[in-house]
């Protein structure tokens, strides 16, 4: 089977596949399926941006467990200056304040090793807040995402940019904090995706990088918005339907099983 009809095929039975396990669940319905297929998320100013990306840079590796930021929100809401980027940069001039900061407010252990998380997660704060206070307002930055929309490649470039920009934002992680966004045309190219993309032959290898591609064109070949298609995948994977509170289990290995006997 050509890829471009393998491209289809996956996506098809990924949706039915979806299906079944929101009609078999008695929390879920195909409401609350679209609404999480539907994200509207928009920012309203940089601040709001930048809140995004701290809570991105807050899910890297080992970060969600330390850092808590949701749970910790509060505190850390007026230390951030409500996420101003132009504040946080003129009230902490390097990541060493901001993590003297935290120290002060949270128990934090092992403060002297460079690894420690709540460094590197104020390192990638302030070299954020650096990057958003680069732009004058929010249509400023609209305009300069949009910049990139023009293909797959040049799409892939803002994430590998942004990844070099802001400490400890990876490409998947970049792609995350667009995604969230409301920028649609960007998808994460998570531990998920990738092994549904590589086990079913969508891309030749499971570098982040080529997944996120493969994913674009499927969008391009399928008709549906490359969130559409990410979130599609990610559903069936991790069983969180988080709009609701409620969790299903995990299926990707049951569809990739189910899915490459279909292909066979």
């Amino acid at each position: 089977m050509e890829k471009l009809q393998r491209y289809i095929e996956v996506y098809k039975c990924a949706k039915d596949f979806l299906g079944r396990i929101v009609d078999n669940h008695p929390q879920l319905n195909r409401e609350i399926l679209n609404d999480h297929l539907s994200n509207k998320s928009r920012f309203n100013n940089l601040s709001d941006a930048n809140r995004r990306l701290i809570e991105s840079l807050s899910n890297r590796n080992m970060m969600p467990s330390v850092i808590n930021f949701l749970e910790k929100e509060k505190i850390m809401e007026p230390m951030l200056y409500d996420y101003n980027p132009k504040d946080i940069t003129k009230n902490y001039p390097s990541s060493d304040e901001l993590f003297m900061k935290f120290r002060m407010t949270f128990e934090i252990k092992n403060v002297e090793s460079k690894r420690n998380l709540w460094r590197k997660f104020s390192e990638g704060i302030i070299s954020g807040s650096k990057f958003l206070s680069s732009f004058n307002d929010e249509s400023d930055f609209d305009n300069f995402v949009k910049i990139f929309s023009l293909n797959k490649f040049t799409k892939a470039a803002l994430p590998m940019l942004l990844s070099d920009e802001i400490d400890g934002f990876g490409f998947a992680l970049a792609c995350d904090f667009l995604k969230e966004l409301g920028y649609r045309d960007y998808p994460k190219p998570d531990v998920h995706l990738i092994k549904i993309f590589h086990e079913l032959g969508l891309c030749e290898t499971s570098n982040p990088y080529d997944v996120y591609k493969s994913i674009i064109e499927m969008s391009e070949i399928v008709g549906d918005d490359a969130y559409t298609v990410d979130k599609t995948f990610w559903l069936i994977s991790s069983g969180r339907f988080y709009l609701v509170d409620v969790e299903v289990g995990r299926n990707r290995d049951k569809f990739i099983k189910e899915m490459k006997e279909k292909l066979k």
